[in-house]
């Protein structure tokens, strides 16, 4: 039972958080005059816009995993160069952000509230929210369709290179995702995850030592 709960909880944290990062990029490349992008209707925080069976499992079962696909077209940016860089770092600092939020908002609770274990499922949420969203940030930068690094490094590297990147993508696709399995990335990336969660959690916890 406590396994079947976990996992529920999970996959509702993880929605969420594929919503929130599907919304935020396709908001930012909208704002930044991609029209297209509210026609294919991904400016939207429906998570049937934003939702992706293997990104889905990928972070259910390794914690690192991606959201929908999201066509950005940057032929509609004044200045192309500077607006896929802003669509590709924006929402991975809107995730931290996020991840700072719910992490205090967890740590606030079990400090005045205690442990919800009559609401567990609740508490595994806002546990694991803060998690997903370091996890989201960091595997997206990665240069690999369909992840945020892919457009990104296609547009900011000399045209010679992004050929060599499009051309090693099915390549670096398989060995990301083996790496994921076998657990090598995962160890990696769980390491960096850990570091960046301590340090949101060094404000978060002066903040609450004054309150």
């Amino acid at each position: 039972m406590d396994v079947i709960l976990y996992y529920l909880a999970s996959s509702i944290a993880v929605i969420i958080v594929m919503t929130i990062m599907g919304f935020t990029r396709s908001y930012i490349s909208y704002k930044l005059g991609d029209v297209t992008i509210k026609n294919m209707g991904k400016v939207s925080l429906n998570p049937k816009k934003h939702f992706e069976i293997l990104g889905f499992i990928s972070f259910l079962f390794f914690d690192f995993g991606w959201c929908a696909p999201i066509e950005i077209s940057s032929l509609y940016y004044k200045n192309r160069k500077k607006g896929n860089v802003l669509v590709f770092i924006l929402p991975l600092i809107v995730a931290i952000i996020l991840a700072f939020i719910f992490n205090f908002i967890y740590l606030l609770i079990i400090r005045y509230v205690g442990s919800l274990k009559f609401i567990s499922i609740i508490e595994i949420i806002l546990y694991t929210i803060p998690i997903y969203f370091i996890n989201f940030a960091i595997f997206n930068i990665i240069p690999v369709y369909p992840l945020f690094g892919q457009k990104f490094f296609q547009a900011v590297l000399p045209a010679n290179k992004a050929i060599k990147l499009l051309q090693y993508e099915k390549f670096i696709q398989i060995l990301v995702m083996f790496l994921l399995i076998s657990g090598l990335l995962q160890r990696v990336l769980n390491i960096i995850s850990s570091f960046i969660l301590n340090i949101i959690s060094i404000p978060i916890q002066l903040i609450l030592g004054f309150i």
